[in-house]
This record gives C-alpha cells, structure tokens and sequence, in this order.
C-alpha cells in the first residue's frame, strides 16, 4: 500500500508529526551527518552541526553535544514560518509502516534564495542572480527519507513530484542544492536536458561545497 500526495501548508499541518521525524532521521544519515548541534566555540562543524551523537566526546573539540541536530519545536516553526512567508507546496509519500518521504519547495526571486539560503555564502548572491535571471523560480527547499521505513527507492517519483510542485507553484523552473550525488543524477534520469548540474567548488562552478541544479520548463514532466 502507498499514499501519494500534494499538501498546501495548511492541509500539510497534519503530517507534522511524521514530517518532523522522518527529517530528523534523514539527515542522521550519510552523506550529511547532522545528529547534534555543535558546541565548539570555534564552530568547526559545517553549518554548526555534528556528527557526534549527544553525550558523546568529539575528538575535535573535547566537547559533548548536548542537543539534536533538529528540534522538533524548531522545526514546525520553520514549517510553519515558510507557509506564512511565501507561496509554498508539499509532497510526501506513505506506505503502511508510516510517512517514508517529504518534500517541500517554495517560489521566490533569485536574489531571496541567495539571501536566505547562502548568508553564509557571500559570493553565491551574484552568482545566482546571473544563473536565474530576475523572475521567481521554485526553490526545491528539502528532499527527505525516512529510510528506516522505506530503504530504497523513495526517489522513484522525483520528476513527478518536482513537476507537481512547479504547478501548484505556478512555476516553470526549479533550483536546488544538494551534496547528495543521488539528488543529482534523479533529475538528469528524469528531465533530461532540461536539468542542468553545476558541480561545487570547480572552475567555472559553484562557489560553494554544494551542487547546484536547475530545471527548466520542469511542468512538461507532468
């Protein structure tokens, strides 16, 4: 049995109690390894976040984290502020065991994604404006998979999805960012030529550690 949906903010509020999890549980895992927020005061943990469970000694620092990556309370609240903010949609997929993937993008200017997801990034604010133009795009915010509940093949229906939300969107191009090779080659295997991967840290490529993929006229997919 599975279950296949759309959300829009308010009718997604329900699933908070999967969705909340299920992302937890998520970026647990490799490649991204966040299970605890970093305590270093030299915050040598990308992003601020560790890989060291809490209670546990980091050899980095000599220190033991003391709080999860992601909080549950903070991150409703983050649910919640993106559906107040900005047109945003949602996808998520369940099968008998519960809620195994979610997804969630919103529509923003280029010059907005740059700001609010590169702060940390000062040289990705140009860099984004000359690849996406001044129009709004789809900001594919976060893909994620409880992988205790569904081990393979929660990617299946990425273009499906991704088509889905541009439309709910109204929207024709998607962007994201991602370390997760698998996240790069699922939209080359299902919008071919339309979908553009800009590798990080390359000559000629993204001033980042992460990938870069845009997808155009991703509706046609649909």
């Amino acid at each position: 049995m599975s279950n296949n949906n759309f959300y829009t903010p308010e009718t997604v509020r329900p699933l908070y109690g999967e969705l909340v999890p299920a992302y937890q549980e998520a970026f647990a895992v490799p490649p991204w390894n966040e299970v605890s927020k970093c305590v270093d005061e030299q915050a040598r943990c990308d992003g601020g976040l560790s890989a060291i469970a809490i209670g546990s000694l980091c050899n980095t620092c000599g220190l033991s984290p003391t709080r999860p990556a992601y909080e549950a309370d903070e991150l409703t609240e983050r649910f919640e502020a993106l559906g107040m903010s900005r047109p945003t949609a949602w996808y998520a997929e369940q099968n008998e065991l519960g809620l195994t993937m979610g997804a969630v993008a919103w529509k923003a200017l280029p010059i907005a994604i740059a700001t609010e997801r590169y702060a940390d990034v000062p040289e990705m604010s140009d860099w984004i404006v000359d690849r996406l133009g001044k129009e709004p795009v789809v900001w594919l915010d976060e893909v994620f998979a409880n992988r205790q509940l569904k081990s393979r093949g929660n990617l299946q229906n990425f273009g499906r999805f991704v088509a889905g939300l541009a439309t709910m969107l109204d929207c024709e191009n998607v962007a994201y960012r991602t370390i997760e090779p698998r996240m790069t080659a699922v939209a080359k295997r299902d919008f071919g030529d339309n979908a553009i991967v800009l590798p990080c840290n390359t000559i000629g490529g993204v001033p980042d550690r992460r990938d870069f993929v845009m997808i155009n006229d991703a509706q046609e997919t649909l």
